[in-house]
């Protein structure tokens, strides 16, 4: 195999294929609409999974897959606390679904899937490893479970990129690491501890268009169209070139910064047309406002690449 990845919409894993990409996750639950795609996803790549957690979707995969010559990778979505999707893996219904799966011909039961997404909640280090901790247990236990059954678990992943970036002291029975925000990072996750402020690898470059004394602002020519809406309570991000500015509220297209602590700006440091650098709240939201991400060099400054950016489901 060559190179893996995990996605969240069969858009990206065209994307990911067309890229070199050969062992790729689906992680989102299977509907009845997506398997056409699915199929032909599978045919393509060297090694192709998907994701269910209900009868449902099993029996709408079987219904398609029989004349299948590869048997396609399925894995069990597992609930390890986050309560968004998966399956409880205390309900013997889990176990009567991970059977169905063994049974079927046309399918390979590949292994357990989990996602601990409520570490973003966490107000510290210690929650996020006790997440990691909860991700880890919940998902390997319930592995051990099926295979004193008599059931073969091949693989066991779990991760989001805060329980990667403060993990568990161990990741005994766990084989994968699936985090979604590691690469690129955030100010979300400077807050949450996963990173500090020179490990945020993205920002989006915005230029000065207006100045309003009398409110103390400036105008930005990026509203929530190009840095999200996200993060408000915390400013939409930061300056970190300019610490001493912040961004009070966007607008569609523009927005509105003034100062952190209130004192009025020099406007003659930051002219008309000037160039302002956001760091973002969630990196995956302003990056998806665009059509590409522009690479820089070492200097920080000049374009060595541009990198289409995915669109679609």
């Amino acid at each position: 195999l060559g190179v893996s990845g995990t996605v969240s919409t069969l858009a990206e894993a065209s994307f990911l294929a067309d890229g070199g990409f050969d062992d790729i996750l689906y992680a989102v639950p299977l509907t009845p609409d997506k398997v056409d795609d699915v199929l032909a996803l599978h045919s393509r790549l060297e090694r192709f999974t998907v994701m269910v957690d209900h009868a449902d979707q099993v029996t709408a995969l079987l219904a398609r897959t029989e004349l299948l010559r590869t048997p396609l990778r399925v894995v069990l979505g597992v609930d390890c606390g986050y309560h968004r999707d998966g399956c409880d893996p205390h309900d013997p219904a889990s176990v009567a679904l991970v059977r169905t799966l063994c049974d079927a011909a046309a399918v390979r039961f590949d292994g357990l899937y989990t996602h601990g997404g409520h570490s973003y909640g966490a107000a510290s280090s210690a929650e996020i490893v006790a997440v990691g901790e909860a991700e880890r247990d919940v998902t390997t236990r319930f592995a051990e479970s099926l295979r004193a059954s008599g059931i073969e678990v091949p693989t066991v992943g779990v991760g989001s990129t805060p329980t990667c970036s403060v993990p568990p002291p161990h990741l005994a029975g766990v084989d994968e690491w699936h985090p979604g925000n590691f690469l690129y990072y955030d100010t979300s996750q400077v807050a949450l501890g996963s990173c500090g402020l020179e490990s945020v690898a993205v920002r989006v470059l915005t230029r000065v268009v207006g100045h309003y004394p009398k409110s103390n602002t400036l105008l930005i020519d990026c509203g929530w169209t190009g840095a999200s809406a996200q993060g408000k309570e915390s400013g939409y991000g930061c300056f970190p070139l300019n610490p001493e500015l912040r961004i009070a509220n966007l607008k569609q297209e523009c927005g509105e910064v003034t100062s952190v602590d209130g004192a009025p700006l020099d406007f003659r440091r930051y002219p008309i047309g000037a160039l302002l650098r956001i760091a973002p709240h969630h990196s995956c939201a302003s990056t998806h406002q665009h059509r590409s991400v522009n690479v820089l060099g070492a200097d920080g400054d000049t374009v060595v690449e541009e990198w289409k950016i995915c669109k679609g489901w």
